[in-house]
């Protein structure tokens, strides 16, 4: 017996002690996301801070260029693009719950959705009468609402983890054939509804125009309405891929479809501007003067820290999550350079970043953090475009987003010692002081 002890008591001894090895000595949240670092190391004239005005004047020298396509007093256009996050999701509805109640909802062009916003973009095109059915299928969900799980000994030769059936039942109880008849009835008045899916055989992106398919009125395109709004939501590796043929010079092939969100975060193209002037007899892509875009980004422009262990599954995760928040930060700067290119005026909200909720991950949100997302975003949608939260350039672009390079490893918060002086920021206007800021 005594023999049998030892082994277990050794492994006990091995595991704390390779637990204390792991311990680190992190860098606290406040500090880690902290953009107003000093560098003690650095010359503080070295790299001046870039405002944003020298973006917006960018901006509006594009939208002088691009105007004198439209007659005088030609009504502008709205573009409303609803991005990916899973159960963040409730914070777009309050964001569009909280527009309606302004009274200043505007009827949307063009709505595009990838993922949790393809979910919301039809009951977000028709406009403020489904603002009900968008609440009511999209807060307190969970996850058994919408996945499945099977069995632990058919994962190894499953194409998921989980079952989409719910999801897929739950798609179909909203886009009945009333709303199909609806989303064609406002693509015939020349208004747009499009929903982004991954090819994942091409590995591309995939824009479906959900009004043309609404209006052959069949039960294939029916079903074929329902499928991209399944597969535009269905994670890669959580959900199965959706299976859609098409037919290629006669040929029935079939492709695989998942995620919108694995090629783009959130879509706006040029092309959705030039229809719409196609449709108003106008050539080119430049949109009316006054034609805005507004981005609802369901979730942070940054990921949240962490500190992490150095432990492989652990590098993995915090490595991947990385690179997702990176490459939807790129995307919605493309966004804006489309926006340059139309004379579209960028407005973006995202879930503010020091706002903390008590679970985390995409499809962990209680019923009461998502509750919680719905009043936040109901009361920053109350002032749409303009108030709190709303910015007009991408992220990256403000003064304290810019990553510095570091010239050192010895850092001092604003106001501490050796924060004597600064560069006035590059604008070409002002002589405000500015503040070097650390890469993190």
């Amino acid at each position: 017996m005594q023999l049998r002890v030892i082994p277990l008591v050794l492994v006990g001894v091995l595991a704390v002690a390779l637990s204390a090895c792991t311990r680190r000595n992190c860098v606290p949240d406040s500090l880690a996301t902290n953009r107003n670092l000093v560098d003690l190391s650095a010359d503080p004239t070295a790299h001046p801070v870039i405002t944003k005005g020298l973006t917006s004047e960018v901006a509006a020298e594009f939208r002088r260029h691009s105007a004198g396509q439209h007659p005088p007093g030609a009504r502008p256009y709205t573009f409303l693009a609803l991005s990916g996050g899973g159960l963040y999701g409730s914070f777009g509805v309050g964001v569009l719950h909280g527009w309606t109640e302004s009274g200043s909802r505007p009827t949307f062009d063009v709505v595009t959705g990838i993922s949790t916003g393809a979910l919301m973009a039809p009951l977000a095109f028709l406009g403020p009468a489904y603002d009900s059915v968008l609440q009511e299928n999209m807060l307190g969900v969970k996850r058994a609402d919408i996945l499945r799980s099977r069995s632990f000994l058919r994962i190894p030769f499953a194409d998921a983890i989980y079952s989409s059936r719910p999801m897929a039942r739950r798609i179909e109880e909203v886009c009945t054939p009333k709303v199909l008849a609806e989303v064609a009835a406002a693509h015939a008045m020349g208004r747009r509804l499009y929903i982004g899916t991954t090819n994942i055989d091409s590995r591309r992106l995939v824009i479906w125009d959900m009004g043309a398919i609404a209006s052959q009125g069949t039960e294939e395109s029916t079903k074929l309405f329902r499928q991209i709004l399944l597969a535009s939501s269905s994670i890669p590796g959580a959900f199965p891929p959706v299976p859609i043929k098409v037919e290629i010079d006669g040929k029935e092939y079939e492709e695989l479809h998942v995620d919108g969100g694995a090629s783009d975060e959130v879509i706006f193209r040029s092309f959705m501007v030039g229809d719409l002037n196609r449709l108003a007899g106008v050539p080119g892509a430049q949109a009316p003067a006054g034609s805005t875009l507004y981005v609802i980004e369901n979730g942070k422009l940054y990921a949240d820290p962490k500190c992490i262990r150095p432990r492989l599954t652990d590098m993995i995760s915090a490595s991947f999550r990385s690179i997702i928040y990176g490459k939807a930060r790129d995307e919605l700067y493309r966004i804006y350079l489309n926006c340059l290119e139309t004379g579209v005026e960028f407005r973006l909200l995202a879930t503010p970043q020091d706002y903390h909720l008590k679970s985390s991950g995409g499809l962990g949100l209680t019923s009461d953090d998502q509750h919680r997302l719905f009043e936040l975003g109901a009361l920053l949608g109350s002032h749409a475009g303009s108030g709190e939260g709303w910015r007009d350039v991408p992220p990256g672009t403000d003064p304290s987003e810019q990553a510095m390079p570091r010239a050192g490893t010895r850092f001092t918060t604003q106001g501490g010692s050796g924060a004597a002086c600064y560069p006035p920021p590059v604008d070409g206007r002002s002589s405000s002081p500015g503040l070097p800021v650390t890469s993190r």
